[in-house]
């Protein structure tokens, strides 16, 4: 065995050394860490306190090479950095880019999230509507809707293995679809045992965009869509669509979204509709943002806002501050309201 792998060794060493004259390669590292407070009140808060510290951290790895035909062959990892983390690679993934388009192989997100423009664009931090992932606003919630215009129950492939592919830019213009064996299946092996999971299988993801400027006036606008089976009974169709546009000029931008997804049996069918306005200046950003969302089949619904301040100290070193207010209006009785402040500092490189 010890000969077989050393020859395996020398095999793969030689291809590289044969095939490095004829190709450019470059290697990136980036990485970025926040620390998070936040706190706040909810009528139905779950939690032992009214207030938590946390972290985000990631490392991201992203390597190219390009061969004499010009395609570029690469690969990128997303590693997950926090102290507990089960899972410590966000998303993975290779891809041959060239002339064709883009295609892409691994964990990452589909053409179903990555062509979708809504009101977060205007641009938010942790904490606001949109991005509400500080550690008190994860515990807030109590009703069954979208708390982001994002596809939910399954309908969004997240970043379960996929293949990709992207069409290149035809003057602004771009389109992608994605296809995902089973959506619970995050490169562990087990697709094949699709049947025993609870995601969505041959889950089809698309995208349509648009990114251009007009006379300083930025303009960018998605509409995507997304179909797929449910591998729990009913195994009922899922599928859903969206949309949105952002608007930008002298510093503002103006984004708007809305979303709605059906998985039938499998968690019920909802919509939700977004805006924000945003504006940077120097190394000060400022955004305001609001979202209404229903359930139908628990006719949960939920209306908030956020408001949040950001200041750049320094190239790669950022502070902010989110303000977040929204009520639920549970369909089985009673209302949740919701108070949140959330504050932060990060370093990027």
């Amino acid at each position: 065995m010890k000969k077989v792998l050393m020859a395996s060794s020398a095999i793969v060493g030689a291809a590289v050394l044969a095939a490095s004259p004829a190709a450019a390669q470059t290697l990136e590292l980036n990485a970025f860490q926040f620390f998070i407070v936040s706190g706040g009140d909810s009528d139905e808060d779950s939690s032992d306190r009214g207030f938590a510290f946390s972290t985000n951290t990631e490392v991201h790895v992203k390597g190219e090479i390009m061969a004499d035909n010009g395609i570029t062959f690469g690969f990128r990892v997303e590693f997950e950095a926090d102290s507990g983390e089960t899972n410590n690679v966000d998303e993975n993934s290779i891809y041959a880019q060239g002339s064709f388009g883009k295609l892409e192989f691994g964990n990452n997100d589909g053409a179903e999230d990555t062509f979708m423009v809504n009101g977060s664009n205007s641009g938010v931090d942790y904490g606001g509507v949109g991005n509400p992932t500080s550690n008190f606003l994860d515990t807030a919630f109590a009703g069954n809707t979208r708390t982001s215009v994002d596809f939910a129950n399954g309908v969004d492939s997240s970043d379960g293995t996929k293949i990709t592919y992207t069409t290149p830019n035809f003057n602004g213009f771009s389109a992608g679809v994605s296809y995902t064996p089973d959506t619970d299946d995050g490169g562990d092996g087990n697709s094949f045992n699709a049947e025993d999971s609870d995601g969505i299988h041959d889950h089809i993801g698309i995208g349509l965009g648009f990114d251009g400027e007009f006379n300083g006036v930025g303009v960018e606008i998605g509409l995507v869509g997304a179909f797929g089976k449910a591998d729990a009974e009913p195994e009922d169709d899922v599928y859903g669509i969206g949309g949105g546009a952002a608007i930008s000029y002298a510093g503002f931008t103006f984004a708007v979204g809305g979303i709605f997804d059906d998985a039938d049996g499998n968690g019920g069918e909802g919509y939700a509709f977004d805006a924000g306005i945003g504006y940077a200046t120097g190394p000060w950003s400022f955004s305001v943002n609001g979202i209404y969302s229903e359930d139908d089949d628990s006719d949960d619904e939920l209306l908030a806002g956020s408001a949040n301040v950001g200041y750049s100290v320094a190239p790669g070193v950022r502070i902010f501050l989110t303000g977040y207010v929204g009520e639920e209006d549970l369909g089985a009785g009673g209302t949740n309201d919701i108070v949140a402040v959330t504050s932060g500092l990060g370093v990027s490189f």
